[in-house]
């Protein structure tokens, strides 16, 4: 572990999921010395710096000064690394560090990795809950996590067996720049996201790729074979390779629906069987999942028409497998801020699919590419607008008659309106609450 005490350590991106909070914590713990940076204002952050001690900070900007005094640089795994002021540190030779690569490099354990544009999730919940069945106690959990601070889990180590970590691409970007990779990868597929922030599709498989390129030839990946564009990935892998396909899932799972999970199922099947968990614990594990919040999750069943909670669905391709899901007629919320993704396909299956009833558009003002197609593709879909979650959870339930479904699952970023996707979420079951209460 790099010595941290006495060193002036800038802590860059605070962010609102609470990982950054468990940095300050940790780093205060070690005796270094700390200013806090975010774009976003002191307002903005209140409810994060109310947990803090007071520290040095600048907020609503970052400020190259802070760069010159700072001797590292700790990153917020979503600021990009092309950001003007971490390319002058670089220039500056400051050294610029990630919380979930300092936990790969200095906890010893195996560590699990598990990637994807979708599925990430519930694929490191299963394994976590598959391992700690297995192994009570022995387990952590971490990387893309809210609220998990990976520099924090290095207090909990002692008599740990692995490590799981989710990793999105963002935080695979920094293990490229460390040439690190876990010794289990999980990849559980490759679609357009995140093309706001990558040039195109190769440059974000390549992000995606750090999770197996620089594996040992001893390590295993565990990947999709029914995905070509996971083929991106895998060939930078240096590791053994594992194919998993949703074909060989033949069981369904109460809290587990869709296509879409049968490939999580089956990725969790190939990996356990790579670490000799048993097939008893593999099926207990399975069969007693509650399922995360967010992820089609039944939010109420109120007057016959069922409230389901999708906000993590902040790409076309998951709506897509959202709407393929649900058999009864859907009332779609749907919208938000776009991220440079192909929409096509997202806007024909809303126009063919017949149980789509009726769509309600949220937020969405400066959405060119939902815009439009409201005037083309969706021309003869009933639909409403609303600009805040309240007007848009009234708007569905106008629409929505028994054995309707009203579904959020928005198929874009979050940014328009809320602070996340999770704020989102949390807004839509607040308002379904506050409708009936």
């Amino acid at each position: 572990m790099i010595n941290l005490r006495g060193k002036k350590i800038l802590v860059f991106g605070l962010g609102l999921q609470g990982g950054a909070e468990g940095d300050v914590r940790y780093l205060l713990q070690n005796a270094a010395k700390l200013k806090l940076t975010d774009r976003k204002t002191s307002h903005e952050l209140a409810k994060t710096l109310s947990r803090l001690p007071s520290l040095p900070a600048t907020f609503g900007k970052h400020s190259l000064e802070d760069i010159d005094w700072a001797d590292y640089i700790l990153v917020n795994p979503g600021v990009s690394l092309d950001s003007p002021e971490l390319l002058y540190a670089e220039k500056q030779n400051k050294p610029i560090l990630s919380r979930t690569v300092l936990f790969v490099q200095n906890s010893h354990l195996p560590v699990i990795g598990i990637t994807g544009t979708r599925g990430k999730s519930t694929t490191t919940e299963l394994i976590y809950r598959l391992l700690d069945s297995a192994y009570p106690g022995q387990i952590l959990r971490g990387g893309n996590i809210p609220g998990v601070s990976d520099l924090e889990l290095l207090n909990q180590i002692e008599h740990k067996k692995y490590a799981v970590l989710e990793l999105s691409s963002f935080q695979l970007e920094h293990f490229h720049k460390n040439k690190i990779s876990p010794q289990y990868a999980v990849i559980t597929n490759l679609y357009p996201d995140h093309l706001n922030r990558y040039a195109n599709m190769d440059k974000y498989a390549y992000a995606k790729s750090a999770i197996c390129a620089y594996q040992k030839p001893t390590d295993i990946t565990v990947y999709n074979q029914e995905i070509a564009a996971v083929n991106k990935i895998i060939s930078y892998c240096t590791g053994r390779l594992v194919g998993f396909s949703k074909r060989q899932q033949t069981k369904s799972y109460p809290h587990l629906p869709g296509l879409h999970n049968q490939e999580n199922i089956a990725a969790v099947r190939a990996l356990s069987y790579e670490l000799g968990i048993s097939e008893t614990t593999l099926e207990e594990t399975l069969l007693n999942y509650p399922g995360l919040p967010y992820r089609l999750e039944t939010i109420a069943k109120i007057d016959g028409i069922t409230y389901i909670n999708d906000t993590t669905s902040t790409t076309p391709t998951a709506t897509i497998k959202a709407i393929n899901t649900i058999t009864s007629p859907i009332i779609l919320i749907l919208g938000g801020a776009e991220k440079a993704l192909p929409t096509d396909e997202l806007f024909n299956n809303l126009r063919d699919l017949p149980h789509i009833k009726a769509l309600v558009i949220l937020g969405s003002k400066d959405n060119q590419s939902l815009n439009s197609a409201l005037q083309t593709t969706l021309s003869t879909k009933l639909y409403k607008r609303a600009g805040s979650m309240s007007e848009a959870v009234k708007q569905a339930r106008e629409l929505a008659t028994n054995g309707d479904t009203i579904l959020l699952s928005p198929g874009y970023a979050s940014f328009d309106l809320f602070q996340n996707e999770f704020d989102r979420g949390r807004q839509f079951n607040d308002c379904v609450k506050g409708e009936f209460a």
